[in-house]
């Protein structure tokens, strides 16, 4: 993935004290004790030692009531695929995807809720310290960020994939974890350029990369009557060392 240059450049090596074996305990007091976090039924036997909700029970939300069964339904079918890391760096969360067929950007199964950070990350190259350089930057709110945008270059202008990193916090602020968003970006700009007259096209000055124009044939309906008008995607960054998991 395509790291942020201000990622790139954090000074200080502290992010490596990240916890991802989630020995703490969740500020929010959630860590649910007493079960091995990497064991594969730890979803089950988690649900059990708390009692939680479950299929037609109800969940009160700030906005609104729904049951359990609505929020899974709700979550399977949204675009793109979540995930939810808490702030002792435990996995606690993904939306399954409806379609069993369907293959997965950021590789999720079942077994893997609850799991550490660590488990779920290949130890391999540079995998582990990127991710901890994310979360950390995002639990300290490294130069004032509270999001991180990783696109993934593979000089595929039909593949544009995203990974979106957003910081999590309490109603007080204070940091709760981390929320992720993997998508396919294509579809939707496929679609954006199909209704508004506008292409995706690749820039020949090798330092832009690809480009995003408007297209040159005004059209009254869409309102693209303008030329020029860029989006440009970075070329490969090989130097991150960090990837899609």
């Amino acid at each position: 993935m395509a790291e942020p240059q201000w990622l790139k450049n954090m000074n200080s090596d502290e992010y490596l004290k990240e916890d991802f074996e989630a020995k703490g305990e969740s500020v929010a007091e959630t860590t649910i004790d007493g079960i091995d976090k990497n064991d594969p039924k730890w979803l089950d036997k988690a649900a059990e030692k708390v009692h939680a909700a479950e299929g037609n029970d109800y969940v009160k939300l700030d906005s609104g009531l729904l049951t359990v069964n609505q929020i899974n339904w709700m979550l399977r079918n949204t675009i793109g695929e979540m995930t939810f890391v808490d702030d002792n760096n435990q996995f606690l969360w993904y939306n399954r995807p409806k379609d069993p067929n369907y293959k997965m950007k950021a590789k999720r199964v079942p077994e893997q809720v609850g799991d550490t950070m660590k488990a779920i990350h290949p130890d391999v190259r540079e995998v582990i310290p990127n991710a901890k350089k994310v979360v950390h930057a995002l639990r300290t709110k490294e130069a004032g960020h509270d999001d991180v945008y990783m696109p993934v270059p593979n000089g595929n202008l039909k593949k544009l994939v995203l990974h979106y990193y957003k910081r999590v916090e309490d109603d007080e602020g204070n940091y709760a974890g981390i929320y992720e968003w993997v998508q396919d970006l294509y579809p939707l700009v496929k679609y954006f350029c199909e209704t508004t007259g506008q292409k995706l096209v690749v820039d020949d000055d090798a330092t832009t990369g690809a480009t995003y124009r408007r297209n040159s044939d005004p059209d009254a309906n869409t309102g693209a009557s303008q030329k020029g008008d860029e989006i440009k995607e970075e070329k490969p960054d090989t130097s991150t060392g960090a990837s899609e998991h």
